[in-house]
């Protein structure tokens, strides 16, 4: 079977879970680069998902949930897969790359919908003598379905899985870093840059949300940058490495200098200043992203396909596929942060 493509991970609402080290040595010395190994787990699931798992939600008094409704018109489970993923590599995903794959994608493909998962490391990171170590898993299930699929890992893997939360700062250097990826790496005029910014970017809106000892009735403020202001609030060229000229720094300016708010976006003040104490971002979402506190994420962008010549001359032009490389290559290095972060000993300060 031929691994799965990292653009699995484009375009789809993940919810985000942390996973220890899953171990299989009782049954398979590696699970990776082990096909059949894969196969045994996916028929395995199958099983379990054919059997009387599912069956037993609608058996009761009460009324079914809307979750559980839901999955009574999903249809039967036609194919469960398991496939490694080669390569985290999105901008050029239909390239192969040799060498240790870094994920499992599994699919569950119903009659009316398909749910999928997938379990992920950094690459070169996840090989350990008697289990694999996949530190990040990325659900699109049901509820009923997730918690299934949780307590199988649970069960064969003897693993266990939490819910992955993100803190503030950390949806703030994700910001960052996205539209870094953006706007450096390739000699082009600023203008240029800053206009491929904004076509992939389109808007920016920020949740902010308060503690109820500062603002008892205000529990969320959410915060809009249309397309054509965005520029207004860029760091000048030279000056993005510096916090305070950060684009939720200006943010902050603006917002302090028109509703006298301290709100300090960016979480440049000290630790026991009232802002980082009772001020916090709990969504930064744009056209490229979604980022939720409480373990969402989306990457929105257009994998590249291989064989393209044939596509019509807005798919060939120059300008629209640096775009699609650019809009790539920002998803990469937010997974990859997202990734990183989900490591036990990584960086948990909020």
């Amino acid at each position: 079977m031929a691994p799965s493509t990292p653009d699995q991970i484009l375009n789809t609402s993940w919810t985000l879970h942390r996973l220890s080290p899953l171990h299989h040595e009782t049954e398979f010395p590696s699970l990776l680069d082990n096909p059949e190994a894969l196969k045994v787990y996916a028929n395995r699931l199958r099983d379990q998902l054919t059997g009387n798992v599912l069956a037993g939600f609608q058996v009761g008094t009460s009324a079914p949930s809307t979750e559980e409704d839901t999955l009574s018109r999903t249809g039967a489970l036609k194919n469960c897969t398991w496939e490694a993923i080669s390569s985290l590599a999105l901008e050029t995903s239909n390239t192969p790359h040799p060498g240790n794959p870094c994920g499992i994608l599994v699919v569950l493909e119903y009659e009316n919908i398909t749910y999928k998962a997938a379990l992920l490391a950094p690459e070169g990171s996840h090989s350990r003598k008697t289990s694999t170590y996949l530190p990040l898993l990325l659900t699109r299930l049901p509820g009923p379905l997730r918690q299934t699929f949780i307590s199988f890992l649970s069960a064969n893997f003897d693993t266990y899985c939490s819910v992955f939360r993100l803190p503030s700062q950390f949806l703030c250097a994700g910001l960052a870093s996205y539209l870094d990826a953006l706007t450096q790496g390739r000699d082009r005029e600023w203008a240029t840059s800053r206009a491929i910014l904004e076509d992939v970017v389109k808007e920016i809106q920020i949740t902010v949300s308060f503690s109820t000892n500062v603002a008892p009735d205000l529990r969320s403020l959410n915060i809009n940058i249309p397309r054509g202001s965005i520029k207004s609030f860029l760091p000048v060229t030279g000056d993005s490495n510096q916090p305070s000229g950060s684009i939720l720094s200006a943010v902050s300016s603006y917002i302090e200098q028109h509703l006298a708010m301290d709100l300090d976006l960016a979480g440049s003040s000290a630790k026991d200043s009232p802002a980082r104490k009772h001020v916090r971002i709990s969504k930064i979402a744009c056209n490229g992203f979604v980022l939720g506190a409480e373990g969402k994420m989306k990457l929105v962008a257009q994998p590249t396909r291989a064989g393209s010549a044939g596509d019509d001359s807005a798919e060939n032009d120059d300008a629209q596929n640096e775009k699609k490389r650019l809009a790539l290559r920002a998803s990469e290095v937010l997974l990859l942060s997202v990734i990183r972060r989900s490591l036990v000993g990584g960086n948990q300060e909020s």
